[in-house]
């Protein structure tokens, strides 16, 4: 014993390791023991044990201050990424195991009423409540309804679900809390000033329709002077997308695109502009994009949205694949003339075009009895509010007042598809067409801003990875109502179908229709007065039937986003799987550089309680 300690105070660690590792197990001539007498030369004394540098972390005016969002910091428990791979991969944080009552199905959302007086319909015979107790998007935040199920171990067990009504809708999670819905969520209504909603489907690409109809607005003999009797009803509607704010009407920034009741106007960036019909012709690439368009003089009766009347809203957007090239910035307006649905993309050729890989990072939070998936939202960029400046003047760039907030950083020119900053790069063969009463109006808007990565991109200065898309990134049927206006939304999928679909629309659901019968009972099932669409492109050649152009109801999107959800959960399952070790790995063991959330919690979740 006494030797054993001479040997441990006179080698140093690392001799003792290498002798011990090295000595023979059995006794010989040349090696009569197995341990050899310690060196009576005195080893080197021992390095002391270095201090890991503390991590310096900036303040936050400092933080505030720098314009780029680079800091240190993170919140969220610092959300660190993942182990490198050599694929993209989604984070893993390490939370708490699920509780027993986190795999049972979601439960109903709670609503209340009005208080001390109830809303009503104008009708008298239906009450609009508020919802309570939810995970609201807010803040840079986004929450996603989770539930925990044994069969997902690898990705913590939760999956993504929802809580019934089961069809699309207006969000409760996103939606301003001042906002009041019916009990089947697709009538909504606000007592105070601007507030929007947007619905629990997004449009990506593909043209899609919804209507809406006013329930409360402006009256049918005309608008109510508002000097005199104060404020009146009004309501504004459109698409959204995810960095517009929700205390404000739609089309108030770049990041939508609205349409109002009084005047009948199409409304971005605050600014309200006029109907026009697209200008048709041979033209192609720069030519087309340089077409004058012809402005659409409404009629006295078209002049103001009145209660009663439903209008359509139409929205039209190029394929993803030309979608991820405008934003990638490898876009030719000389090679790529179509929308890109032409096109068929074999992702297994050699030398093929990456395919869309969509990357969720999320953490599990509980929340007033119910689980959620924190994301930390797209947020809006720099160059994004200098569009929106109201003293940035597209017509005349070069002529910036100097001291706004446009002359810091100027835009150097107008949006378009090859612009230098992705967020303000534009979609070839988009639009935004209105209906009133089924009957086309115009078009509102042409040539609408990207929304893929980078084109959005969450907060730096919030630990939040860029580039990647989370399947839920597009253009989302947005609502504003302001001072008690009411509006109801139908987004096609129904028994009852549209109110007064466009004829396009009607044909469309005709040959749908008869495709079901004749995939049930054969061809001789088919109508003779069943109309076949056909897809025209962007020259106007008829290439026959194609689902990229069909117009169809925006409520189609909520059965495919659920498929889409299931899809990629599977996908995540695996792919952690494999992380693990596979078959003969163990759950959790390839979760390396993972950091830990704040008491398993969210931080936005937290905050709000």
């Amino acid at each position: 014993m006494a030797e054993q300690s001479s040997l441990s105070h006179s080698a140093t660690p690392l001799q003792s390791a290498m002798e011990l590792d090295h000595a023979p197990a059995v006794p010989s001539l040349l090696n009569p023991a197995s341990t050899r007498a310690p060196s009576k030369t005195p080893g080197p004394a021992p390095t002391p044990v270095q201090r890991e540098q503390r991590e310096k972390k900036d303040s936050l005016k400092k933080r505030e201050s720098n314009p780029n969002g680079s800091s240190s910091s993170s919140n969220l428990g610092k959300r660190k990424a993942n182990a490198a791979h050599a694929y993209p991969s989604p984070q893993r944080f390490n939370v708490p195991p699920p509780r027993s009552q986190d795999f049972e199905e979601p439960k109903e959302d709670i609503m209340v009423g009005h208080e001390p007086l109830p809303l009503m319909m104008p009708d008298g015979e239906r009450q609009l409540y508020k919802p309570i107790d939810l995970a609201e998007n807010k803040k840079g935040y986004r929450y996603q309804r989770a539930i925990a199920d044994p069969l997902f171990p690898h990705k913590q067990f939760y999956r993504c679900t929802s809580p019934p009504p089961h069809y699309s809708r207006l969000s409760f999670e996103d939606a301003d809390r001042w906002m009041h819905f019916s009990t089947n969520a697709l009538i909504t209504t606000n007592e105070k000033g601007w507030r929007m909603v947007r619905s629990n489907v997004c449009a990506r690409e593909g043209t899609l329709y919804y209507e809406i109809k006013i329930h409360r607005g402006v009256p049918r003999e005309g608008p109510v002077e508002q000097v005199a009797n104060g404020p009146q009803p009004h309501v504004r509607f459109g698409f959204a997308r995810r960095e517009a704010p929700l205390d404000a009407p739609v089309g108030f920034d770049g990041y939508s695109y609205g349409i109002t009741d009084i005047r009948f106007e199409p409304m971005h960036r605050s600014r309200p502009s006029k109907f026009f019909h697209a200008k048709k012709g041979k033209a192609k690439g720069a030519k087309a994009a340089a077409a004058v368009a012809t402005p659409v003089v409404l009629a006295p009766e078209d002049q103001n949205i009145t209660e009663g009347d439903v209008i359509g809203v139409e929205l039209q957007l190029p394929s993803l694949s030309l979608h991820q090239k405008i934003v990638s910035g490898v876009y030719n307006p000389a090679v790529d003339i179509g929308d890109g649905f032409d096109h068929a993309i074999s992702y297994l050729e050699p030398g093929a075009e990456e395919p869309l890989d969509i990357i969720r990072d999320r953490i599990p939070v509980p929340y007033k009895g119910n689980s959620y998936f924190e994301v930390l939202d797209h947020v809006p960029s720099r160059m994004m509010e200098v569009y929106t400046d109201r003293q940035t003047n597209l017509a005349n760039i070069a002529n910036i007042i100097p001291g706004s907030a446009a002359s810091k950083d100027p835009l150097k020119q107008a949006p378009n598809p090859n612009h230098e900053n992705a967020s303000l790069r534009t979609l070839p063969h988009s639009a935004l067409r209105i209906y009133k009463n089924g009957k086309l109006i115009g078009t509102a808007f042409e040539n609408l801003l990207a929304f893929l990565p980078p084109a959005s991109a969450p907060s730096k200065t919030m630990g939040a990875r860029e580039g990647f898309d989370d399947g839920a990134v597009g253009y989302f049927p947005a609502i504003s109502c302001f001072w008690g206006g009411v509006a109801e939304v139908n987004f096609g999928d129904t028994r009852e179908g549209f109110w007064a679909p466009p004829a396009h629309l009607s044909q469309t659901h005709i040959t749908a229709s008869a495709s079901r019968r004749q995939q049930s009972h054969g061809p001789a099932a088919t109508n003779h007065n069943d109309v076949q669409m056909s897809g025209v492109d962007a020259s106007g050649r008829k290439l026959g039937w194609n689902p990229g152009r069909q117009a169809r109801a925006v409520g189609e999107r909520y059965k495919e986003q659920v498929a889409e959800d299931v899809v990629w959960d599977v996908v995540d399952e695996v792919d952690f799987f494999m992380q693990d070790g596979g078959y003969e790995g163990k759950v959790g063991s390839g979760a390396t550089d993972v950091a830990p959330t704040a008491g398993g919690r969210g931080r936005g979740v937290k905050e709000e309680e």
